[in-house]
């Protein structure tokens, strides 16, 4: 978790079932993702002591790399 002066604290790293609040994005869904190699442990993704993690900002940066440019008539 960074804190900058006068902001609120931010967190990067969430656990996966936090995420899916979030996002609706389900554990299964970003499991799916790991073993596609889609999203990489260490970079979107983490297991730590079992449990699946997901970084957020990571994960959005991907999202919005998936986002194709609106084409012109």
């Amino acid at each position: 978790m960074r804190t900058d002066p006068g902001q609120e604290p931010s967190v990067d790293w969430v656990l996966a079932e936090k995420y899916e609040e979030l996002t609706g994005v389900t554990p299964m869904a970003v499991h799916n993702r790991r073993r596609a190699g889609v999203w990489l442990d260490g970079k979107h993704c983490a297991v730590v002591a079992r449990r699946l993690y997901v970084n957020i900002k990571e994960a959005d940066k991907w999202i919005q790399s998936q986002i194709s440019p609106r084409r012109l008539a």
